[in-house]
């Protein structure tokens, strides 16, 4: 892995923002204050909608991949990309700079 080739905490700090994109490909997400049970309600039926054999059996046909981080564990991702300090997010930025 490229992260195993880099010592320096904060280059690694960097890398691992951009390359947690990957892991969140197309989140669904509800603002601030929405209400637990509506939260617990919306977790619920994204969870089962992965599960359900006529959904997986359409994106097979349809040739998609379906790999969802389920509930808690997508939210928890979210949050830790949304707490990266700035210096870690501008390191981030000026990286994907340099690949272009």
């Amino acid at each position: 892995m490229v992260t195993d080739l880099v010592d320096d905490p904060r280059k690694l700090a960097a890398l691992k923002l951009i390359v947690s994109r990957q892991n969140i490909a197309r989140p669904f997400a509800a603002p601030p204050g929405v209400p637990a049970e509506r939260v617990a309600a919306l977790r619920s039926a994204f969870d089962e909608t992965m599960r359900d054999p006529d959904f997986l059996a359409e994106a097979t046909q349809l040739a998609l991949e379906v790999r969802p981080r389920l509930g808690r564990a997508g939210a928890g991702a979210v949050r830790e990309i949304y707490a990266a300090p700035p210096e870690v997010v501008s390191m981030a930025a000026e990286m994907i700079k340099e690949t272009r």
